[in-house]
């Protein structure tokens, strides 16, 4: 590999993400006295009711986690435009994703505008890179080696396709209707639905982001 720091910026992202995720998780568990789950819950119900204090070693690792990705935008080494272009939008979805983490719902047309935001960036980033990996592909030769190529434009399309498959579902509304059902003495309680696409959809945003740069990464390998 040309560049190991990318290899090592890519891992650190996604480590520091999980890492995230999980401390969060646990500290919401003991908040709460129940599971947190990504595709009923929202990214900011890890801070909630106390904003950044209530999980603030989990927004720690969040930060850096993504700036590991910007990071990693930064020093590769392909052509300057591209450059320019996915570090813009890697800072801008770094500070969409950390303002939805802190903002709760109750600012509905912010949270509604932001979350809208960070979708359309996260399917539009996958496709610079598939770009990138495209015009690659164009450079090689009959002799070098396409595989890793082929590879880079796949996941670089199956991103940016699910993130819109995800914006573009009949059932994804800002709307959100609560189930009815019966506790243990019978009476009629309201829960949860078993998923929100909405903040399903924000969750898979944030997915999109740390994964993208793994197209970039194995084009820098040839």
């Amino acid at each position: 590999m040309k560049n190991p720091l990318l290899l090592a910026l890519f891992i650190l992202g996604v480590c520091l993400f999980v890492l995230f995720y999980f401390v969060s998780a646990l500290f919401y568990k003991r908040r709460n006295k129940s599971k947190y789950h990504f595709y009923q819950m929202f990214p900011y119900e890890f801070n909630y009711p106390n904003i950044f204090m209530a999980n603030f070693y989990g927004n720690i690792l969040m930060v850096l986690s993504c700036l590991s990705v910007v990071a990693f935008y930064e020093i590769n080494p392909f052509n300057s435009l591209y450059k320019i272009a996915a570090m813009i939008l890697s800072i801008l979805l770094t500070m969409v994703f950390i303002v939805l983490l802190l903002l709760p719902l109750r600012y509905l047309r912010t949270h509604i505008t932001l979350s809208v935001v960070s979708m359309a960036l996260s399917a539009i980033l996958p496709l610079f890179n598939l770009f990138l990996a495209l015009e690659q592909y164009k450079t090689l030769t009959e002799n070098a080696p396409q595989t890793l190529c082929v590879i880079s434009i796949i996941v670089s399309g199956l991103l940016s396709l699910s993130m819109l498959l995800l914006i573009l579902n009949p059932k994804l509304t800002f709307k959100i209707y609560l189930d009815k059902t019966l506790d243990e003495k019978g009476n009629e309680v309201f829960i949860r639905p078993k998923v929100i696409p909405i903040a399903l959809n924000e969750w898979w945003a944030i997915f999109v982001f740390f994964v993208s740069p793994l197209s970039v990464l194995l084009i820098s390998i040839i």
